[in-house]
């Protein structure tokens, strides 16, 4: 799958693309990726990051990987999230 490159950074779990202006994954990081995720839940972003370095061999800080786990754009991702409700209930309402 390839993505159009917005900016001069290139996401972890990316790289760039044989087409000029597209990134495309490295599936070996996006599946460390997933791994990291579950570690989250036990583990600091600083370990999580340090363990995704040694087993991927490229870097991420902790604060770059807890951007890209915030702002998860893969297709993965999406399909979570698919389905979730985005509607405003009466009790968010009233306190606005």
């Amino acid at each position: 799958m390839k993505l159009k490159k917005l900016g001069r950074v290139i996401p972890f779990g990316y790289k760039e693309s044989a087409e000029h202006g597209f990134l495309e994954q490295i599936p070996e990081e996006i599946q460390a990726l997933d791994e990291a995720k579950n570690y989250l839940k036990t583990c600091s972003y600083r370990e999580v990051a340090e363990w995704l370095h040694r087993k991927t061999g490229r870097y991420i800080s902790h604060v770059g990987l807890r951007k890209r786990i915030k702002n998860d754009r893969t297709p993965e991702a999406e399909k979570e999230t698919e389905g979730q409700s985005t509607e405003i209930s009466q009790r968010d309402i009233k306190s606005v």
